[in-house]
């Protein structure tokens, strides 16, 4: 019914199964298991006015139907973002990217991908605090928090937001602000999909030229130095603000491989803060250049393939060289059950979330993500993991699943325990709120209450992570 309602209401937008529609939105997840979902039908509005369309006709129908939203399909987990025998909506119609010639501020429709952004800011020497990575989506990085390659200097990228067109349940469109709805502002700021729509994502664009930077690849002999390296970056007291690394280990086909992914925002090349990385020996092979912002993150979107048996886990701990090497050797000790897994690959990935980050996301407005400077430097690390068949789903997810829980217990005992989980890496049974601290869910909650009061993001659009899932003893915890 909800399906008919909605075809008379949006004619030529909303497709059953069957339609070359229905099966290009199907077929364009990031991963296998949102891929393998079959909603009732697919509608794909392409403005805040049909968005409010759609919202109001399931709203009639929500004791009867379950709706998914979708912006570019990167949150990997089954129903994040589709849904059997429900509504999917496609926001990947609701495109544009405009800048305002006075005040230089980008409009970004929320169904864009970071690769047309950058390619279309570019033309104009201009680019914007975005994602690493071409293929996502701007609406999922943004509301999650996000990492930017100037992130140093930016802070996360929801901190760059200085305006959200939002559609609430009730279907009325608002704007949300410094100014103007201020504590929805906040909350957009790291707190998903439980409040409203996002229809456009406004932000500040800064000219930018070429860059410089790229991945190195080495033998695992290095991986005590690439560690250390790691740590002087992320503890500098004088850090370059135009900086940004990632460092792995990744393990394919029975061999390691140790990775950094290093970048400067300058075309300056091997500068002075990035030297420790370029200097490690041996390596494999590199692909330092100077490069666009838009070559770089096509760059990391090449490092995965649309489609696959991919899963993100996290966890964060504060920074400390022998606690880094301790999480290698309990994550070689996970993969021995796993070597078999047809297809298998297992990256273990660190992040550096320094002081200078989370100090900029203060001067900029803050945000919902609870975190301080005195928090910091923090390791934010994520496990990505690939393999082939279906039949090996649980096998993956129980090993990776029971290695996260063995490197928060070792990070306990050791005293090296963080509660920040990066919502952008976790996995469905994560609890990233209670990572925020109990005073940032208390506000994201109000304002859960006061914009959606009646609970549709909650009930109705079960897909994301749910501030209604958050215990109650949590909150009363001293």
């Amino acid at each position: 019914m909800a399906c008919k309602a909605l075809a008379e209401q949006l004619p030529g937008k909303v497709f059953s199964p069957g339609s070359a529609q229905y099966v290009a939105t199907g077929t364009s997840y990031f991963a296998a298991f949102e891929n393998e979902l079959s909603p009732v039908c697919v509608v794909k509005p392409e403005n805040a006015a049909e968005v409010s369309v759609v919202l109001k006709t399931v709203r009639t129908y929500r004791d009867q139907v379950r709706l998914a939203i979708k912006g570019g399909g990167h949150t990997l987990w089954a129903g994040a973002a589709n849904i059997d025998n429900g509504v999917t909506m496609d926001m990947q119609s609701v495109e544009g990217v405009n800048v305002n010639a006075q005040t230089g501020i980008a409009s970004i429709g929320a169904g864009e991908r970071w690769a047309n952004v950058y390619e279309q800011l570019s033309a104009q020497g201009l680019a914007v605090a975005g994602g690493r990575v071409s293929k996502v989506g701007v609406g999922g990085l943004i509301t999650g928090g996000g990492l930017s390659y100037f992130s140093a200097a930016t802070g996360f990228v929801c901190d760059n937001v200085v305006n959200f067109e939002v559609v609430l349940a009730s279907g009325k469109i608002v704007e949300a602000n410094a100014k103007e709805n201020h504590d929805l502002f906040l909350a957009l700021k790291g707190g998903s999909n439980n409040f409203g729509v996002v229809t456009r994502f406004d932000l500040p664009t800064f000219k930018q030229g070429q860059m410089w930077g790229g991945a190195i690849y080495y033998s695992p002999s290095v991986y005590p130095q690439l560690i250390q390296a790691f740590n002087e970056f992320a503890a500098s007291p004088n850090p370059d603000q135009q900086a940004h690394i990632i460092i792995a280990t990744s393990w394919s086909a029975g061999a390691e491989t140790g990775v950094s992914n290093i970048y400067h925002s300058t075309p300056v090349a091997a500068p002075p803060s990035l030297e420790p990385f370029t200097v490690l020996q041996p390596q494999i092979f590199n692909s330092l250049r100077e490069d666009s912002l838009l070559g770089f993150a096509k760059e990391q979107s090449a490092f995965s393939t649309d489609g696959a048996r991919q899963l993100y886990f996290t966890t964060s701990f504060f920074l400390d060289v022998q606690f880094m090497l301790h999480v290698r050797e309990l994550w070689l000790e996970a993969l021995k059950p796993l070597e078999t897994v047809p297809g298998l690959m297992l990256s273990l990935v660190f992040q550096p979330l320094t002081k200078g980050i989370i100090a900029h996301s203060a001067q900029l407005g803050g945000n919902s993500l609870g975190l301080s400077p005195d928090d910091a430097p923090l390791v934010i690390t994520l496990l990505n993991s690939v393999h082939t068949n279906r039949a090996d789903d649980d096998t993956v997810v129980t090993a990776v699943s029971g290695l996260i829980k063995n490197i928060e217990a070792a990070a306990v005992t050791l005293g090296k325990s963080a509660r920040y989980r990066f919502t952008n890496y976790a996995y469905k049974d994560q609890k990233v709120f209670e990572g925020y601290g109990r005073q940032s869910v208390a506000r994201l909650q109000a304002a859960s209450r006061k914009y959606d009061p009646n609970g549709f993001f909650q009930e109705t659009v079960p897909g994301g992570f749910k501030l209604s899932k958050v215990s109650r003893a949590f909150l009363a915890e001293d």
